[in-house]
């Protein structure tokens, strides 16, 4: 994520050029626009647009959806904020969640939910995970409501697991198991070089955090005012990474999406036999590897407890936009259990926040997005899921969703949130970057004082008064 300062220079270098657009905001021919903004790729709009707004509009015809689909979405977000300026539906990473709060940037929505009927409301609420109505309880209030929550799990080559005589990983695993595969996986040729790695990952922060979490660490203070990951939790992470690497069943990859050297095209081109990446990988692996029954994914192992790092997409309302309550209305639509489902079988890149899609037979299958609707033989955007594949692409997705007795029936998963997390991010991808590296002689101790020193500064600098 972009550092703070760098946010708020971005922001002002964009207000200086005067290149912030914001539509027109005032009823046309007795409709009353909803501004509904968005970020992805090109194709989604077959969701959000054709599905959601469009959808929308036809339900209300009293009502325009404004629909846009930005890259830069944060920029603008900050950007339209400081101009008065806000969007009645906004769709933003919970990473950004707590400074958006702490600026005032979202709208509260706790009196929303206080007007519903009490068995609707409580439905609403009791649907969404628990690990994510922690973080979006700030201070008694509930400023955004999630639709997604993407997951960390492990891929794993079938075909490999066969030939080797290893089961299959489950949610049961330890670090030893996972160990313990990766160098019986592992394959050289007859120079010793490796020609199939046992394990891999993408270098960045995501691995780091779901070890960390795993070892039972914990990134800030209890009162949330300092970095804490140099702590003895951090460093058995660390040290378990340099255990694999040490094996030669793990031979992280610093490659980029440039140059086609990563994890998952690896994994695509039978040269890795496991690797950890996000439930949004699924889809662009059904569509590159031609073995549909050839691979799987699993839960994340586990530590000294369970843990699966976890991300989430939220809807909010800007308080600076002009019409709330009709925001709110769309809002709540989006996050109903039919529109959960729409966002499953339509992207299938995270899970719905949704318990009850998640356990219904909704869930078990999708019917994906063709390139062109007009004509199959041009392929997938998103490939379909048909219900045979689900134990092996997505029923993974249940476990970390799903109280489990080791946690006192606490669900594993979990959401890195803190008004400086992607800072911390920031420092721990860079690293994890030189850490990993073949030739690097720093200590997990020392590379881990190294960020938590960094982040903390950070949080200092942001303390200082402004000078007049």
């Amino acid at each position: 994520m972009v550092g703070t300062s760098k946010v708020f220079a971005l922001v002002f270098a964009l207000l200086t050029l005067g290149v912030i657009f914001w539509p027109g905001e005032g009823v046309i021919a007795g409709r009353v626009p909803v501004r509904m903004t968005v970020w992805g790729m090109p194709f989604e709009d077959r969701l959000f647009l054709d599905k959601y707004a469009n959808v929308w509009e036809e339900l209300n015809p009293g009502v325009r959806v404004d629909y846009g689909r930005y890259s830069d979405i944060r920029m603008k977000y900050n950007a339209w904020h400081a101009r008065g300026h806000g969007a009645e539906v906004m769709r933003f990473e919970i990473t950004w969640y707590p400074q958006f709060v702490e600026r005032g940037m979202l709208e509260p929505l706790t009196p929303y939910l206080d007007a519903m009927p009490e068995g609707e409301r409580r439905a609403l609420l009791e649907s969404i995970p628990a690990y994510l109505m922690d973080l979006l309880t700030i201070n008694g209030e509930i400023y955004a409501l999630p639709q997604d929550s993407a997951q960390f799990g492990l891929f794993y080559n079938r075909r490999m697991f066969d030939e080797a005589g290893i089961a299959y990983p489950t949610a049961d695993w330890t670090w030893d198991d996972l160990r313990d595969a990766a160098r019986r996986l592992t394959r050289r040729d007859g120079a010793g070089r490796v020609v199939v790695r046992g394990f891999d990952f993408a270098v960045w922060s995501w691995p780091f955090l779901a070890f960390h979490h795993q070892a039972g660490g914990a990134m800030w203070s209890e009162d949330g005012s300092r970095c804490v990951v140099n702590s003895d939790a951090g460093v058995r992470a660390l040290e378990f990474f340099r255990t694999l690497q040490a094996d030669g069943s793990f031979q992280p990859v610093m490659g980029s999406y440039t140059d086609g050297i990563t994890a998952d095209a690896l994994f695509a081109a039978g040269k890795t036999a496991m690797f950890l990446d996000g439930s949004w990988r699924v889809p662009a692996l059904d569509a590159a590897i031609p073995d549909p029954d050839g691979w799987g994914v699993a839960p994340l192992p586990r530590g000294v407890t369970r843990a699966v790092v976890c991300g989430s997409v939220l809807w909010g309302i800007s308080p600076k936009s002009r019409h709330k309550d009709e925001g709110w209305r769309l809002l709540r639509w989006l996050v109903d259990d039919p529109q959960a489902a729409e966002y499953w079988d339509t992207l299938r890149v995270a899970p719905p926040a949704n318990l009850r899609v998640l356990g219904s037979d909704a869930f078990v299958s999708t019917p994906g997005i063709p390139r062109d609707p007009a004509d199959p033989s041009r392929g997938w955007e998103v490939p379909p899921m048909p219900a045979e594949l689900f134990p092996w692409r997505a029923a993974w997705l249940r476990y970390a969703v799903t109280p489990h007795p080791d946690l006192g029936g606490r669900p594993p998963g979990f959401v890195p949130s803190h008004p400086f997390q992607g800072e911390l991010q920031d420092e721990l991808s860079s690293m994890m970057a030189e850490f990993l590296n073949p030739s690097s002689r720093v200590s997990p101790r020392e590379a881990l004082d190294l960020v938590a020193s960094r982040v903390n500064a950070i949080i200092d600098r942001s303390r200082r008064p402004a000078r007049d």
